[in-house]
């Protein structure tokens, strides 16, 4: 596998037709390889599966170009989210408790 470090879409205006070129590296050398795609909508599709993936590669034996994506652990977000409304639940709290004793205060002084 080859790691991808670029991906270019090209319109050739005398074919009238859509390709997509590789920039690929392996062992400190840089190599181009193009493909034909059938349309703007194919190569806008893997323009964005390359600017979405955390890895991407090619496969010169296959011929294959693959996307790798990482997953987020949406537990440990949940937590997270969690914690921080704990969090902002307790100054609230605090902050009409604040507010009470102000109220308090003020019916308590004598009018003179």
């Amino acid at each position: 596998m080859l790691a991808i470090q670029g991906l270019k879409c090209i319109y050739d205006t005398t074919g009238k037709g859509w390709s997509i070129e590789l920039v690929l590296r392996a062992d400190g050398e840089e190599a181009v390889r193009r493909f034909d795609v059938e349309g703007a909508e194919d190569a806008e599709l893997l323009i964005e599966a390359f600017e979405d993936a955390s890895a991407s590669a090619f496969d010169p034996e296959t011929g294959e170009i693959v996307f790798g994506y990482e997953y987020l652990d949406l537990d440990e977000e949940d937590e997270e989210d969690d914690e921080d409304e704990d969090e902002g639940g307790e100054a609230d709290e605090s902050e009409e408790d604040d507010e009470d004793s102000d109220e308090a205060d003020k019916d308590e002084k004598p009018k003179g």
